[in-house]
């Protein structure tokens, strides 16, 4: 929105004491995207929980879009406030006041809620969430989008270590995005893919997906997915008994890491206790050993 379109701030406050009902709630609604535009989230979520109050309090209809809207302010400024178990309950409460008149609306809420839960690491209902939102999708809905739904269930399973459940998900998305032609979707359909079946056990589709998505990341070249690729087919490696081979795209993977603009501690730590797998089995213990005294150090930091 360009500066002339802006309503006046302390305009709209005045305006607040004249006015009553849906009047009132707009009012709030607007005040609310100048707080969450500046940056104060917690008074865009104060205006938007208003705004709420006063139209379910309303005798009077109160369309749908505009309940929508409130919803969707209440949800994203609690998700700015790292609330994101809070805002995906109040995306379900939405789902309760749309499902019978926008059950599409309904639909993007459950999907928005799954999402919410998600980031807060609440992978079950997470996945509940998700499930509903495929169940009650429409079925001209584009291949993006159903592809998004499949791999939404299929990246929670995976988070829930339910790997052979998470498989086919992840496939049916894989075929979706293939027929919209987006091939990054796929490279994360793969890389999922990769770790379903390491976790599995199956060493040759892990190295088939692990070198889709290796192949993907070098052509694209986009670093961070290169180094998550090497780091993929470092563990399938492993399961083919190539340890050299294995152990290689390892120290590239944490090599690329560690030279990256944001490094991914998280990640650098499972690279080396990878590499510490390796080395044991190669009977190189000493060795082991020093970088387990090391990756002390840097577990008391990032785990606790």
């Amino acid at each position: 929105m360009s500066k002339e379109n802006k309503p006046d701030e302390k305009e709209l406050w005045k305006k607040i004491p004249s006015t009553q009902g849906a009047d009132r709630a707009d009012a709030y609604i607007e005040l609310s995207h100048l707080a969450y535009d500046r940056g104060d989230h917690k008074a865009a979520l104060a205006l938007c929980e208003s705004a709420r109050e006063i139209y379910e309090g309303l005798t009077t209809f109160v369309g749908t879009s505009q309940l929508l809207h409130v919803y969707e302010g209440i949800t994203w400024s609690l998700r700015r406030l790292d609330r994101d178990a809070e805002a995906a309950q109040v995306a379900l409460d939405a789902v309760v006041l749309l499902k019978e008149e926008d059950p599409a609306a309904a639909t993007e809420m459950f999907r928005d809620a799954g999402r919410f839960y998600y980031a807060a690491g609440e992978f079950e209902k997470s996945l509940e969430c998700h499930n509903q939102a495929l169940a009650e999708c429409n079925p001209d809905m584009s291949d993006t989008n159903m592809g998004c739904d499949e791999y939404n269930c299929g990246s929670a399973l995976v988070q829930l270590k339910r790997y052979a459940e998470a498989l086919p998900h992840l496939l049916a998305a894989r075929g979706y995005f293939k027929k919209s032609k987006e091939p990054e979707r796929i490279y994360y359909c793969d890389e999922y893919l990769t770790v379903c079946y390491i976790e599995l056990n199956n060493s040759v589709e892990a190295i088939n997906f692990a070198q889709k998505t290796l192949d993907f990341a070098v052509t694209a070249q986009k670093r961070v997915l290169e180094t998550w690729a090497r780091y993929r087919m470092g563990c399938a490696k492993v399961l083919i008994g190539e340890l050299e081979e294995a152990e290689e795209e390892l120290r590239q993977a944490l090599s690329m890491n560690a030279s990256s603009n944001d490094v991914d501690w998280d990640l650098a730590l499972e690279i080396e206790q990878e590499i510490v797998k390796i080395l044991i089995t190669k009977g190189r213990v000493s060795e082991a050993g020093e970088i387990t005294r090391r990756l002390a150090n840097l577990k008391e930091i990032i785990c606790d």
